[in-house]
């Protein structure tokens, strides 16, 4: 592939190298656009197991003609992950059907690609900007070996730059305005609720397939959910761990967190830390999705 015989993109930086990919995407490709932490592991590890192919734009290299290939060095990486890892060591590429692609860009840096469409992926803003500033807070280091980011207290990490380096609250705002806004404007497009696949998997993953235009029988649906339930792949994860010579290569914390609902619920009695997300534009924004930020009594499902 060019652009790993050049060089090019496993030697820059992470966000670079995932702009780059991206946009070399075709009308094969959807994308699936999420801030970081709101479950894209999951949805991914379910879409691998039903035979998709599915691309990460941070640890693989998309060459001129559209096709993939696994960077070397993120091997050890991506291990971790059960269904990547299966379908790595198969060399399986999904066929040449639908791809999926794991993106966290805003749709301007697409501009221009014709990609097939897009799932918006969105998760509670307090759940997903909490869980990714606990993955930077384990995997910083990995990326960027000299980062701090991450390592300070939660509140620390909100007046700081988070992904694409923009403040992580700002970050969540822009990113959803603008893909809610470009939905709409593509072949084809789904939002998908965090919770909604934590609570009622089958259905969601099935209406998902559908909308896309490529159903798969529940039965298969099933296990692709049973697969991917938190036990299996941090078990999976813990295996490989344990069995790698030098577990620092890939970072020493877990990549598989609970992915808990609500977990908001267990630092929110911070009164400094639960204004924080009370800004009229994050509470706008979280409404499009059914999160109703501004009451006392919270659930997910408001919509």
């Amino acid at each position: 592939m060019d652009a790993l015989k050049s060089g090019h993109a496993w030697t820059t930086d992470p966000i670079e190298r995932h702009r780059f990919n991206i946009k070399r995407a075709r009308v094969r490709d959807v994308m699936i656009a999420a801030y970081p932490g709101s479950g894209s592991a999951l949805i991914s590890n379910i879409l691998t197991e039903l035979g998709f192919a599915h691309l990460d734009p941070y640890s693989e290299v998309l060459d001129a003609d559209g096709t993939a290939a696994v960077i070397p060095d993120m091997v050890p990486y991506r291990s971790r992950l059960a269904a990547t890892a299966a379908a790595d060591a198969a060399g399986h590429t999904g066929g040449s059907g639908i791809r999926f692609v794991k993106n966290h860009q805003a749709p301007r840096h697409l501009a221009g690609v014709p990609f097939g469409g897009a799932v918006l992926l969105v998760r509670d803003p307090r759940d997903a900007i909490y869980s990714s500033y606990r993955y930077f807070r384990g995997f910083s280091r990995f990326w960027w070996p000299d980062s701090d980011k991450g390592q300070g207290t939660f509140g620390e990490y909100l007046d700081g730059l988070g992904v694409n380096d923009e403040p992580p609250i700002e970050g969540w705002v822009d990113f959803y305005r603008a893909w809610h806004a470009t939905l709409p404007t593509l072949p084809r497009h789904a939002i998908l609720r965090f919770e909604d696949l934590k609570t009622d998997p089958v259905a969601v993953v099935a209406t998902l397939l559908r909308s896309f235009g490529v159903p798969k029988p529940e039965a298969s649906i099933n296990r692709a959910v049973e697969r991917s339930s938190f036990e299996h792949m941090r078990a999976h994860e813990e295996r490989i761990v344990a069995g790698q010579a030098d577990a620092s290569a890939a970072g020493q914390s877990m990549l598989m967190r609970r992915g808990k609902v609500n977990e908001w619920r267990e630092w929110f009695d911070d009164s400094a830390l639960a204004a924080r997300f009370l800004g009229p534009d994050l509470v706008e924004v979280a409404s499009l999705f059914g999160y109703r930020l501004g009451r006392e009594r919270n659930d997910y499902g408001g919509r």
